[in-house]
């Protein structure tokens, strides 16, 4: 199911909370539905993707993933394809294009996101995605210094 962006049909409203502010970069409205204490976690370099790695605490996500990202990439799609709710887990299963602007290049991707929710509030996150073609999309360098690419 196509779902307009930045909203996402689970059955948490937290996370929908979270999609739909996501959806609108309203960073006030992400980071009240953060935990204080929360674990972020995006993999990749930092050196190379600014908003990934590891971040703890909701006082590191402003500068630590949301500016960054917001100031990097354009949204231009978001689907939710399936999610599963259990025991404070929430995973999301969906696809997502980006517009980077540096290097004017899209990137169309699937991704597993698993949040974890108490009271509220997400005190972790996680992502799976394609780090590697986030990075090359991102930087614009189809190589990233890997020989024979």
């Amino acid at each position: 199911m196509t779902t307009p962006l930045g909203t996402g049909p689970t059955a948490d409203p937290t996370v929908n909370a979270f999609f739909a502010a996501l959806g609108t970069r309203d960073l006030g409205g992400l980071l009240a539905l953060i935990a204080e204490d929360a674990t972020w976690t995006i993999p990749g370099d930092p050196a190379i993707v600014p908003w990934t790695g590891e971040r703890h605490g909701r006082d590191a996500l402003p500068e630590g993933f949301f500016t960054p990202l917001f100031e990097a990439a354009e949204p231009l799609a978001f689907e939710v394809l399936h999610s599963h709710t259990g025991d404070g887990t929430v995973y999301v299963h969906g696809s997502f294009r980006y517009r980077f602007h540096v290097s004017r290049q899209v990137l169309d991707d699937e991704f597993v996101m698993r949040f974890t929710v108490a009271d509220g509030r997400i005190t972790s996150y996680r992502i799976f995605e394609d780090s590697l073609g986030l990075a090359r999309a991102h930087t614009g360098d189809l190589g990233l210094g890997l020989s024979g690419v």
